[in-house]
């Protein structure tokens, strides 16, 4: 939804740590900000690519890579000016696959030594620059704008532009970023999330309004912070979407388009098995699987079952036709306590994305995290809480066809209702300008 306000809006500078690039899949923020006027919006981030956006044309990236090597050698230019780019990718690559090894071992080994090693590196790394100062001066935002991350890093450079600049400032709250519940036991978890603490609660504490994604988290910070928050969502332009109700017919097609991250993976082959006992006689139901991670051999196994198939990666521009020719989409989170907390406070844009589609959404999950408490208040889902009652719940499906396009129907108007673009970017703006007077 473009900015058609006549209006002149308030300059803003964005801080925050993924470059903005319009067909990543990545991209909060500059849809966040899509409703923006482009000459009034500024990026600082700390990733190695180059932007590619219609958001935004002013940068300046801190560069990780830099930052590492400056330990060492003081003289090296960690921040620099950079401008959208239609160049191949190719021309960022050693920089792009030093980043992403970094952050894949990191991913891939759920490493929290790895998170306070980075943080460290940072802590001792050369970022409070004289081309940091002079972008600040010369952007002279009238507002500043900082999602808060688990990261420590990013917190401190937030708030040394807070304290340098003195302008207002907005953050965004869209995880658990401040209590120790996703630590379990792990004593390198609690050790950086004590040092991430120190961090994100002085950002919630000091910023002039704050931002969440999910209710749970303003009731928390209502009780623990004694602050009061504004909803701010994925948004969808209804406008030029209107729902169109599809017969779903024997076998219904299930498709999940996601990562194999935090115990998703277990899930969803609790999914598969289910569908193989469904399909013991004939085929009802056709589970597919789309992800980029690379499985492991129990996974493999469980979708070698009847109507059970993992897909593989798909391109981006692939997704909305996959998820066309679906009757139900997934959503599927970790029931073991070692994981659901990583995303108890988390909304995932797929959420917003399959209620746009007005596609009939089953959801796996425990009932304390947002996205499942969500689903369940809004009756916008087809949820289940516990492995033992997937079956179940698909088995009422397949026998009750119509309960696909009632479900589709309920996501869309959930989606309607709560996710509006009209009403989420109109807010935000009023917010934000009241911000800047």
């Amino acid at each position: 939804m473009d900015n058609k306000d006549n209006m002149v809006l308030p300059k803003v500078l964005v801080v925050n740590i993924n470059v903005w690039q319009d067909n990543s899949a990545i991209r909060t923020m500059p849809e966040i900000f899509a409703c923006w006027q482009k000459d009034r919006v500024a990026q600082i981030y700390t990733r190695a690519g180059l932007p590619d956006t219609k958001v935004c044309d002013e940068f300046l990236r801190i560069n990780e890579n830099a930052v590492i090597k400056s330990i060492i050698n003081r003289k090296v230019k960690t921040a620099q000016r950079v401008y959208n780019t239609k160049s191949s990718p190719n021309a960022q690559d050693e920089e792009l696959k030093k980043e992403q090894k970094r952050y894949k071992l990191a991913t891939k080994k759920q490493s929290w030594f790895l998170s306070i090693a980075r943080d460290v590196v940072w802590s001792l790394g050369k970022w409070k620059t004289k081309e940091l100062n002079a972008f600040l001066d010369e952007v002279d935002a009238d507002v500043l704008f900082m999602p808060i991350y688990p990261v420590v890093y990013m917190g401190k450079l937030q708030r040394y532009i807070a304290k340098y600049t003195g302008k207002p400032v907005a953050c965004y709250l869209a995880d658990d970023n401040f209590s120790y519940k996703v630590c379990g036991k792990n004593l390198f978890a609690r050790i950086h999330r004590f040092w991430l603490r120190k961090v994100s609660t002085k950002l919630i504490k000091e910023c002039d309004k704050l931002f969440v994604i999910v209710p749970k988290t303003k009731e928390e910070c209502k009780e623990i912070f004694s602050k009061d928050t504004e909803y701010l969502t994925k948004a969808i332009d209804f406008s030029k979407v209107e729902f169109v109700e599809k017969e779903a017919k024997l076998p219904l097609k299930m498709t999940y388009t996601g990562k194999l991250i935090i115990g998703r993976d277990k899930a969803l082959m609790n999914i598969a098995e289910a569908v193989s006992r469904i399909n013991e006689d004939e085929e009802r139901i056709r589970f597919e699987v789309y992800a980029p991670n690379e499985p492991d051999e129990k996974f493999l196994e469980a979708f070698s079952g009847k109507g059970c198939e993992f897909k593989g990666s798909i391109p981006k521009e692939e997704v909305d036709k996959v998820l066309e020719k679906s009757d139900i989409l997934v959503f599927a989170e970790s029931l073991d306590k070692k994981h659901f907390n990583a995303a108890r406070l988390s909304f995932s844009t797929k959420i917003t994305d399959y209620f746009k589609s007005g596609k009939c959404i089953f959801a796996l999950g425990s009932k304390d995290i947002a996205p499942m408490d969500y689903l369940i208040k809004e009756d916008a889902a087809v949820t289940v809480t516990d492995y033992k009652d997937i079956e179940a719940a698909l088995r009422k499906l397949c026998d009750n066809p119509d309960m696909v396009g009632e479900y589709g129907k309920k996501a869309f108007d959930c989606g309607r209702r709560n996710h509006n673009a009209e009403d989420v970017f109109g807010n935000f703006k009023k917010i934000m300008c009241e911000l800047a007077e």
